[in-house]
């Protein structure tokens, strides 16, 4: 009877595959077909083209495109590619083996890849099942949940599927015969190599992508070269300020770690030299990533996976270029801090990780949320380890510190620092959290009278939604540690509370702005800290929050990092704006690589409107007109936007002697000079100099200013 065992498993494999290729196919073909879904992947230009390559067409009928696609004939050419994928694998396969490279000869391997295949079955099953039934399960809001996660879905399918086809890798370098330790040595430093590599052609993509965006004049003032102005009137006797509001900036934030920045400013005083340092920093978060798996996991290939899922994870993406291209945030500087801060705890070296952590405090008051939930999980991990074991005892007092510290540093910014700031008003993003309060005191009223108030916000389906997108395109690695997720529980928490809508008509008034702005940032090292974690060989010390470990064994570690790049880089396709998403080849859609990456006309008729004011002058100005003027004197903002500096009334300054209006971009309002306010109700006072630009920029200069025209 075992004779015949073998082919019976053989036999069963081979039928859940096919059974595991149609469901696939099912699920492109309904999600690319489908009027509601298909729209949720990228712009339609792109799916034009996806759909012909896949047989099929794309008929433009007003109101809406029609997608004609056979199955059969996309099923055809997904059996081509999956026949060519396969083909390559037994290539390789047979070239290592005649070099001598051993396969993963783990005992469960078979094991692994059925229960895989069961994953992929399942994953793909629901989302069809759901789908088709979506019209008669009586859950509000189960439609327009698959509408949204469809992508998402699909993308994790798509991982799955080529995780499968690609099979077992190789055994790991140190397993392999001859010598461990130089085998070891080899694997991890070819490994290093290739993260550095990654790391150093990912921040050469973000600069790039950053410095045109600067030269095409789409970079926001308020919330990019406002920063840049900092450093500015620092080094030149003007204080820590920018003159969009008046007083201090402290007054908005406990936010001073670019001032680090300081001595490279004074060599390089740009705008774009903080934008290098800030894709510097985001890519250098592969290195304690790499020490906190490779620690973990003891495989050099799982660390160097999980490093490089970090360059294709699409929320980091909008940490660098937010969706509505705000490129600069202060949060880039600090979060390999938080990094090292808990690689550097892990291993013990509790100066240099407190260090850290100080350093990442001076990002914003927020990451103390962050810091003192790091301490806490410290503790609670080794909550029921043995107590005389003095390193346990330091860890134990190290982490309870830590706690306590960040609990008072978050509590005297909020209360008292900020406020003093402020003229005593309270932190202005208390008003983010709509009707649930306007303040510190309101937010806790709120959620101590009416708790049921606070729980319909936070469990809702967005909050969901937050979950699977920030978690999918890790394979959901970091669910299998909930104790490290504790460390990001806080921040999460107030996210998902925020009631900032990206849209109008939405549920509880639209997404808020996560993970598509940057107050996501701090819950990023906590994920691929619990991503790490999951993958250890020796397990975690017992907390009082049992962890979720599987049954079995599963996939190697390896293959678990390797899947979650896949996915990662699955769901970057259609999430990611950056060239591994689709919208960055994008022919028609506004944040396409021809809309903002190649510089219009805009920015070279600004230079010559800046030829004509002197540096030493005070100017008001359109956004991202600004991002050219933080060396000037001052730098007004012109808007209908009420600033301190001028006493919260409509117009500009009285001090102000120049003022530059953009007719030209897409947010403005002033399209001629008819639409000028000055022009109108003060139009003896300004007198407008001669147009050199076509009409692109209209340039005001105050009748009796002292300041003379550049030359």
């Amino acid at each position: 009877m075992s004779r015949h065992k073998p082919s019976r498993t053989l036999n069963g494999t081979a039928a859940l595959s096919l059974l595991a290729l149609t469901l696939l196919s099912l699920q492109i073909w309904l999600a690319f077909t489908d009027a509601l879904l298909w729209p949720q992947f990228w712009p339609d230009d792109i799916h034009e083209h996806v759909v012909r390559w896949l047989g099929g067409s794309v008929q433009k009928k007003p109101p809406a495109s029609v997608v004609e696609l056979g199955w059969l004939s996309m099923v055809g050419r997904l059996l081509i590619v999956t026949g060519s994928v396969w083909f390559v694998k037994r290539v390789l396969t047979g070239r290592r083996r005649a070099s001598g490279i051993a396969e993963d000869s783990e005992s469960d391997a078979p094991d692994a890849a059925s229960r895989l295949l069961r994953v992929f079955l399942i994953s793909s099953g629901s989302w069809l099942g759901l789908w088709i039934l979506s019209p008669i399960i009586p859950f509000a809001g189960i439609t327009s949940f698959l509408i949204v996660m469809t992508p998402m879905w699909l993308a994790v399918s798509l991982a799955l599927a080529l995780e499968l086809l690609i099979g077992r890798g190789r055994a790991e370098c140190c397993e392999q015969q001859g010598s461990v330790g130089q085998n070891k040595a080899i694997c991890g430093r070819w490994t290093l190599a290739a993260v550095i590599l990654a790391m150093l052609a990912w921040e050469g993509t973000s600069f790039w992508m950053n410095k045109r965006l600067y030269d095409g004049l789409l970079v926001p003032h308020g919330d990019s070269a406002m920063y840049e102005e900092h450093l500015w009137n620092v080094w030149h006797g003007k204080g820590f300020r920018s003159y969009l509001d008046q007083g201090l900036f402290l007054g908005e934030h406990i936010q001073v770690i670019h001032l680090l920045l300081l001595p490279m400013h004074m060599i390089w005083p740009s705008y774009l030299m903080m934008e290098l340092c800030a894709s510097s920093c985001l890519a250098l978060c592969c290195l304690p990533i790499y020490s906190m798996v490779l620690r973990h996991s003891r495989s050099p290939r799982a660390a160097m996976w999980l490093a490089l899922v970090w360059l294709v994870y699409f929320p980091m993406h909008y940490l660098d270029i937010a969706i509505d291209l705000k490129t600069l945030r202060p949060s880039c500087y600090g979060l390999p801090f938080l990094f090292w801060g808990i690689d550097l705890g892990e291993r013990g070296k509790w100066k240099r990780s407190a260090a850290c952590l100080l350093i990442a405090l001076l990002t914003q008051e927020d990451f103390a949320l962050i810091t003192g939930s790091i301490g806490l999980v410290f503790v609670l991990v080794k909550w029921k380890a043995d107590s005389t074991d003095t390193s346990v005892a330091q860890q134990k007092r190290w982490g309870a510190g830590l706690l306590i510290a960040s609990v008072v540093w978050v509590l005297a910014a909020v209360l008292f620092v900020i406020p003093a700031f402020r003229g005593g008003a309270v932190v202005h993003y208390s008003r983010y959290f709509g009707d649930l309060g306007n303040s510190p005191g309101d937010l806790v009223r709120t959620a101590i009278t009416s708790p049921g108030k606070v729980l319909s916000v936070f469990l809702s389906q967005r909050t969901l939604v937050y979950v699977v997108v920030l978690t999918a395109p890790l394979a959901f690695l970091s669910l299998r540690r909930p104790i490290y997720l504790l460390g990001g529980l806080a921040t999460f928490v107030m996210l998902s509370l925020i009631q900032l809508g990206n849209g109008p008509g939405q549920e509880n008034g639209g997404l808020p702005p996560v993970p598509y702005h940057h107050f996501h940032a701090p819950l990023l090292p906590i994920l691929f800290w619990a991503a790490a974690a999951s993958l250890s060989v020796t397990g975690t010390a017992p907390g009082i929050v049992p962890d979720l470990k599987p049954r079995t064994a599963t996939l190697p570690v390896e293959r678990r990092a390797r899947l979650a790049f896949l996915c990662a880089l699955m769901t970057g396709v259609t999430g990611s704006l950056m060239p591994t998403g689709a919208t960055f080849w994008s022919a028609t859609s506004p944040f396409g690589h021809d809309k903002l990456y190649v510089p219009g006309p805009r920015a070279a008729a600004l230079e010559k409107v800046l030829a004509k004011i002197p540096s030493t002058a005070r100017v008001a100005s359109t956004d991202f007109v600004h991002t050219r003027l933080t060396h000037f004197e001052r730098s007004y903002d012109y808007s209908d936007y009420p600033r301190a500096v001028n006493n919260y009334q409509p117009g500009v300054p009285p001090d102000t002697d120049y003022i530059v209006l953009d007719t030209t971009h897409r947010y403005s309002t002033v399209r001629s000079l008819a639409d000028v306010r000055e022009l109108k109700t003060e139009p003896d006072r300004w007198e407008v100099l001669p147009d050199e630009t076509g009409g692109m920029f209209i340039v005001l200069k105050r009748r009796g200013s002292e300041q003379g025209e550049a030359r």
